[in-house]
């Protein structure tokens, strides 16, 4: 097979991870087989790991045998049931166990402790277990409030996905399943609703289609009644500075340009004129800094509009900037 010239050492070596523990696809594994036969460098990233794995192997403690693990599960199970009244309830069999636990692992079985956890967890989920089973129902979580099991499986507007097993043994005639349910909600009401809100400032930040956010951050713009919402300014702000979208970047510059200038705007405004790579938006930027000079003017601003005068690739913003320092030097 041809080795990939594309891949860089350092996902050579995470292969090299993976394959350790059997978790790199037959094709990868290939590649790298062949990869090494002419790395140096990757030979001996190999050969530090297994290295490592074998000091690891020796320093792990002995693993006990079968008559050791029976003779601790026996002594935990007399701890927990001896020289106490009968438990009457779930949590009175799990405040037993827990303190019989606690005393036999640190005091008689000291070297079994990774054995005894083991067993507290099977414990405990045997005790739960039972106890949900005799309450005639083991379904527990499975459905939001309002959402029964059925109508959550049999809507067409449910999405299921991630599915994981939870018991998978079916000799007793039940499976656990563990997934994810998203399931669509519609909201109206007035743009400043705090519900409205709060899902307009998580579609500006986090929505992956940038269709949205851009309509997102228009509702906000059109909108007069959202101009005093800090959370959204904020939102707003970091779209502008971060967004991937040049359209969403606008829409963010030209709601912010209705709120009362400030020194997070006023950063925000240095931030695009610095490091936006859309010549019109920082063309905006200038301009509206140049608004706010002299109010808005200090050491910081001065050294990016001198560096903006020299160094940036757009001519009118070559000369914004050395206007703007004209201006402000002027008598």
């Amino acid at each position: 097979m041809k080795e990939n010239k594309n891949l860089s050492h350092e996902k050579w070596e995470e292969w090299l991870e993976l394959s350790q523990y059997g978790e790199l696809s037959a094709t990868d594994q290939r590649q790298l087989d062949d990869h090494l036969e002419s790395c140096d460098r990757c030979r001996t990233y190999r050969a530090r790991m297994e290295d490592f794995r074998l000091m690891m192997e020796d320093a792990a403690p002995p693993r006990p045998g079968e008559a050791d693990l029976r003779e601790a599960r026996g002594n935990l199970w007399s701890t927990v049931t001896l020289s106490r009244p009968e438990p009457s309830s779930a949590k009175e069999w799990i405040d037993r166990f827990l303190n019989g636990l606690q005393r036999l692992t640190f005091t008689a079985y000291p070297s079994y402790r990774s054995v005894l956890g083991g067993a507290a967890l099977l414990f405990v989920g045997l005790v739960a277990g039972y106890y949900i089973a005799a309450q005639g129902d083991r379904t527990i979580g499975f459905a939001g409030p309002g959402i029964d099991q059925t109508d959550l499986l049999t809507n067409d507007d449910v999405a299921i996905s991630n599915v994981r097993f939870v018991d998978s043994d079916v000799s007793d005639g039940t499976l656990g399943l563990r997934f994810e349910a998203v399931r669509p909600v519609q909201i109206m009401g007035p743009i400043d609703d705090p519900d409205i809100q709060r899902v307009l400032t998580f579609a500006v930040l986090n929505e992956q289609n940038p269709g949205v956010r851009l309509r997102a951050v228009n509702a906000v713009s059109a909108s007069e009644r959202l101009h005093s919402d800090h959370e959204i300014r904020d939102a707003l702000v970091t779209a502008l500075m971060t967004d991937s979208n040049a359209g969403v970047r606008g829409e963010a510059f030209n709601a912010l340009s209705r709120y009362p200038f400030d020194e997070e705007i006023r950063d925000a405004m240095i931030h695009t004129l610095v490091f936006d790579e859309n010549p019109a938006l920082r063309i905006n930027a200038i301009n509206r800094l140049q608004e706010q000079v002299p109010a808005s003017f200090d050491e910081n601003l001065e050294r990016v509009l001198r560096t903006r005068m020299v160094l940036d690739e757009n001519a009118y913003i070559r000369t914004k900037a050395r206007t703007v320092l004209s201006n402000l030097s002027a008598p």
